[in-house]
């Protein structure tokens, strides 16, 4: 097949979050016999600099783009385009230059499939379906439900008015009705969608993201063979239940962990921490940006338990499968583990009160044979989420719709 993908953000090999998932996705695409484009925002000289997905792909195209408007830009856009103000800031804002290389390479290329990847790039398929040939698939690869993100914000305390979460659940809804295949990450968001508009029920597949197992590996040193106390946390802060979690966890679990064990650490390691989180710093509380691929494997590598305290957001937390790879056990909420599917107390402490939730990290710190045993079993969890398994599953699923799409042009 050949097919143009549209992330959100450039993928490529060293960088931590989603960008690196849809790197391996289509690397492997790519080892499969598929012929890949790509057009992305360049937010940074790293992104342009860049070169790690040039030889899956026959062409990648990177357009200089900015995440930040002014509200007065933010108001045009809204008034002109009609779409909810979160589509016009942050990762994937709408560029309307990334527009116009789409609707340029439409007219100069034929795809079997155009794959949005993220839902905040599935506006480029919206506004431009009938530039899309029938013949081709429109695919929106929903990370994360935004209506539902919203709704949790609001439930979480924070003031989103009834309006704002309409206008978004009406436009993120129109997007989708336009897609002939909707994928998501994992079972639960697929229902989260259905529950919302049980139409689209017939388009919606899972197809998980992986894990790169021969590179998150388990340290020459594992955690139950020495006497550290380091908590880790890993997460892109530019997505905010990534902040809402170190928060989370240091507000509601730090001072019972680290007066049950004095010598503990916390690391809170991801891209760009907020001002918000660099206060929260002390001398056993560490909050700082993470580099590469390669030293926050150090930091995995370094710990001896990986917490997720996540309230919010929905879709696939890869980081939970990382830090297993690396035999690192984990205590995590139930909406972290969403398409994961572990055991509770075999290879994941799961707990949604953070009175049980300290406990299961204090529990671990002072356990060295609980950390072998529940780091083991989740070594043995995370092998089973190779990223080849997963590029698989998407053929998979891309060829039975090009299928349909076929029998149903046919009637």
């Amino acid at each position: 097949m050949r097919i143009l993908f549209l992330p959100k953000l450039l993928p490529r090999a060293n960088i931590v979050g989603g960008p690196i998932l849809i790197y391996h996705r289509i690397k492997n695409l790519h080892a499969m016999g598929h012929n890949i484009t790509v057009i992305a925002p360049a937010y940074t000289e790293e992104d342009r600099k860049d070169r790690s997905l040039e030889p899956f792909c026959e062409e990648v195209i990177k357009i200089a783009s900015a995440r930040e408007r002014t509200s007065e830009e933010v108001e045009a856009l809204h008034e002109k385009l009609q779409r909810p103000r979160f589509f016009f800031t942050g990762d994937g804002a709408y560029d309307e230059k990334i527009e116009h290389a789409f609707r340029e390479i439409l007219k100069r290329k034929h795809f079997d499939a155009v794959i949005a990847e993220y839902s905040m790039m599935g506006q480029y398929i919206e506004a431009n379906a009938k530039a899309i040939p029938a013949e081709t698939l429109k695919v929106i690869s929903v990370h994360e439900c935004y209506t539902k993100a919203l709704e949790l914000r609001r439930k979480k305390g924070e003031r989103i008015s009834e309006e704002t979460i309409e206008e978004m659940r009406n436009y993120e809804f129109k997007m989708y009705s336009v897609a002939d295949l909707i994928l998501t990450l994992t079972p639960e968001d697929a229902e989260i969608l259905a529950n919302y508009e049980p139409s689209l029920r017939e388009r919606i597949r899972v197809v998980p993201h992986g894990v790169d197992t021969s590179f998150y590996t388990p340290p020459k040193v594992k955690t139950w063979e020495r006497n550290t106390k380091n908590i880790l946390f890993v997460g892109n802060f530019q997505h905010y239940p990534n902040v809402d979690a170190v928060k989370n966890f240091i507000n509601y679990c730090w001072n019972k962990v680290s007066e049950a064990v004095p010598d503990a650490k916390f690391y809170a390691i991801g891209f760009n921490p907020p001002e918000e989180l660099l206060r929260l710093r002390n001398k056993r509380v560490f909050v700082q940006h993470g580099g590469s691929n390669e030293n926050v494997r150090r930091f995995y590598w370094n710990s001896d338990v990986f917490v997720a305290p996540i309230e919010l957001g929905t879709g696939f937390r890869g980081k939970i499968l990382e830090a297993m790879a690396c035999a690192l056990p984990v205590v995590a909420t139930s909406l972290a583990t969403f398409g994961i599917n572990p055991t509770h107390g075999k290879n994941i402490f799961i707990a949604d009160d953070y009175e049980t939730f300290s406990k299961y990290v204090i529990m671990l710190l002072k356990d060295a044979n609980l950390r072998r045993k529940i780091g083991e079993d989740a070594l043995a969890l995370a092998r089973r989420f190779d990223h080849r398994c997963a590029a698989e599953k998407l053929e998979r699923v891309l060829n039975e719709a090009k299928e349909r799409g076929k029998g149903r042009r046919r009637e």
